[in-house]
């Protein structure tokens, strides 16, 4: 995928979600979440992008699954 291709999926996504409203976008997010995960079809690549997309977000104190170990 180039830049530019991801750059207008991105803006896609954030169209979408403001067509949605901003109370069921986390909704939306969930599912397609769960449709990208079966998509990339490996585990250990998801639990890498999870923990990519943690990074500087996750609470001070550890939780299960805790991706910094």
């Amino acid at each position: 995928m180039t830049d530019i291709e991801l750059d207008n999926l991105y803006t896609e996504l954030c169209h979408t979600m403001g067509g949605i409203g901003e109370p069921r976008a986390p909704l939306f997010l969930a599912r397609f979440a769960l449709l990208s995960m079966s998509a990339i079809g490996d585990a250990a690549t998801v639990r890498r992008l999870l923990c990519e997309a943690a990074a500087d977000l996750a609470p001070a104190t550890p939780v299960e699954g805790d991706c910094r170990k």
